[in-house]
């Protein structure tokens, strides 16, 4: 019975997403008491708490989950609102003072993602991108100025300067494994640069204005960061949530075929099918906004790897470890669980181990690699 009650709570949760999202119009939706608990926990684990909730409104009372399962859930909800509005002037302010300062910035995913959400405050915030005009040596020196010896990798620096939020500075938003992918990613990178610098929006509630990429950069950059969190991390639906609303964007056949010749040459293309597998299966994304035609072998494998791990992996064993981990053995560990991604996208796959051998020595060699405690 358990097993049946789960299965039923799996297709709930996909419907009052897109009931929430404005996706769906069947409303549907009949549970017990432990498929609300289920439903609830799915919504908890893929950091999409609000927006479940949101379809959950939209529900006839008799349809309603019980007060012991809902009172905590807009409890949560409005947390997530306080938490964004914290951060959203917390993005401003540290936005205002990298300007001041001369150092242009554009703020990656996060809070400026949330502006495409029906409502941008039921975004579950994370922490803050901000994708640095400067290069990699006045970056890094700048935030060793006030956080000395702090880990330096490829694509960042952290910057842990605040308590409210982790701080990430960026010398490109994202990488590839394979060398001569990066190549081709990293000059894009820099044709998008000039015009995102320029791009500014206003964060809700009129707290401020930033820079952030433009559509044409977010249609390839967001494959990308998804692709990237899929063999590092483990990738969870709200990443999935923040691309379906990009793709939903105003855009022409152009700009559309544009961004089609960018993931070809980038070998992103089968990785592409399988995400607008997932985009019209969970969210019900419409043909029209379709980049690719979605591929349902990858992309049942896909969704099912993003249900397992949760967001960013925070619910998966096989990306847990332990704090006394080695280097070597946190290498063994990811090159293992990759393998697992051989048939699907064994370019990236293959490139992996000698991406992660260079990479430890690149660091070791310009004094990245943390202080040894």
């Amino acid at each position: 019975m358990g097993k049946t009650r789960y299965m039923q709570a799996d297709e709930a949760f996909f419907k009052l997403l897109r009931l929430g999202i404005g996706t769906c119009h069947d409303r549907d939706v009949a549970l017990d008491k432990a498929g609300w608990a289920a439903v609830y926990d799915m919504a908890c684990k893929q950091a999409v708490a609000a927006i479940v909730l949101d379809g959950v409104e939209r529900l006839s009372i008799i349809q309603k989950p019980p007060m012991d399962v809902v009172m905590p859930w807009i409890g949560l909800v409005q947390q997530i609102e306080t938490r964004n509005r914290r951060l959203n002037r917390t993005v401003v302010m540290v936005y205002d003072k990298f300007l001041k300062e001369g150092m242009g910035t554009v703020l990656l995913k996060g809070q400026g993602n949330s502006l495409f959400y029906p409502r941008p405050l039921h975004r579950t915030p994370g922490d803050i991108d901000l994708w640095m005009n400067d290069g990699r040596k006045v970056v890094v020196d700048y935030a060793r100025k006030y956080c000395p010896g702090v880990e330096v990798v490829y694509h960042h620096v952290d910057f842990p300067v605040l308590k409210e939020a982790e701080i990430e500075l960026h010398f490109t938003p994202s990488w590839m494994n394979s060398w001569r992918m990066n190549l081709r990613l990293q000059r894009y990178f820099k044709e998008w640069k000039t015009l995102s610098l320029l791009h500014k929006v206003q964060l809700p509630e009129r707290v401020g204005e930033v820079a952030v990429p433009t559509l044409a950069m977010n249609r390839v950059y967001l494959l990308v960061h998804i692709y990237r969190h899929l063999f590092d991390e483990g990738i969870g639906l709200r990443q999935l949530l923040d691309y379906h609303f990009v793709l939903r964007q105003p855009c022409s056949e152009a700009e559309r075929e544009e961004a089609v010749r960018c993931l070809e040459r980038l070998h992103l293309k089968r990785f592409a099918g399988a995400v607008m597998y997932v985009l019209q299966t969970v969210f019900g994304l419409e043909d029209e906004h379709l980049l690719v035609p979605p591929s349902p072998g990858r992309g049942r494998r896909l969704l099912a790897e993003i249900m397992k791990a949760g967001n960013f992996g925070q619910h998966d064993e096989r990306i847990r470890h332990d704090a006394n981990e080695t280097p070597f053995g946190r290498f063994r560990r990811k090159v293992s669980r990759n393998m697992g991604f051989l048939t699907d996208y064994p370019g990236e796959v293959l490139w992996s181990p000698l991406f992660k051998i260079w990479h430890y020595a690149w660091r070791l060699r310009h004094g990245y690699l943390p202080p040894k405690k």
